[in-house]
């Protein structure tokens, strides 16, 4: 299920497969947003059904279905096409690599960053990491809609394949000894963002041919994974 006002109108309007799909709206609900998600199904030829409360209490917090959810084929789920990775590195674009992010909220929000700023493609492992759920999706205003998000079995043979294509590996610490001046004009590049708790794991710290920290002149002495992410992104694709 894809709930949420904005990141269901985004999945009916992007959706390459709409087979399968089928659009739920909760009883009473009205509004601007409500009539033109439900005129984009009826446009695109996705089936709208009414239901009761219960319906949609089961799917979570009316705070996260907002009385609107999208049933979708795991196939429909699947944005990408090709191989994002290889277009990246001949392109010079930007990927985005999490190395076992917990807190869906921040998944979410990077890849709606990622997804803002022009970046190829976001990785992640399969596991120990916040995969796509509902909660991502919503966070993400729907950008997983647009942007590819490719799982891997293992995060440092990623990296050592994405080398092989070209890529520079860009790492994040506290402890970085590289500026963001040092590698912003650096292409292909691919940002690696570690875990809230424990940052990059030592074996993908490794890996990176950089590491860059973030200068911060006030009192509080780390910035939230999110939002060291974003200025990190912002800094490599702002060229």
């Amino acid at each position: 299920m894809i709930l949420g006002r904005n990141p269901v109108l985004e999945y009916l309007a992007s959706a390459r497969d709409r087979s399968g799909l089928v659009l739920y709206i909760s009883e009473g609900s009205h509004g601007r947003i409500v009539e033109k998600i439900t005129a984009e199904a009826k446009k695109q030829g996705v089936p709208v059904r009414s239901q009761n409360k219960s319906f949609f209490a089961s799917l979570g917090p009316s705070s996260l279905h907002q009385g609107v959810a999208l049933k979708c084929p795991s196939a429909s789920l699947s944005q990408q096409s090709g191989d994002p990775i290889s277009e990246a590195a001949a392109s010079g674009g930007t990927v985005v690599v999490l190395d076992h992010l917990t807190d869906p909220h921040n998944v979410g929000s990077i890849i709606r960053t990622s997804e803002a700023l022009g970046c190829s493609a976001v990785v992640m492992p399969k596991t120990n990491q916040a995969g796509i759920t509902p909660v991502v999706v919503k966070t993400s205003a729907g950008a997983t809609a647009h942007i590819p998000v490719i799982t891997v079995p293992n995060i440092s043979a990623f990296l050592d394949l994405a080398k092989k294509k070209g890529f520079w590996i860009i790492g994040t610490s506290d402890k970085g000894t590289c500026s963001l001046e040092d590698v912003s004009k650096i292409k292909p590049a691919l940002i690696v963002i570690g875990s809230e708790g424990d940052g990059m794991k030592r074996l993908t710290s490794e890996k990176c041919d950089y590491i860059v920290s973030i200068p911060l002149k006030g009192k509080v002495s780390s910035l939230n994974a999110s939002v060291a992410a974003g200025i990190v992104i912002h800094a490599l694709t702002r060229v």
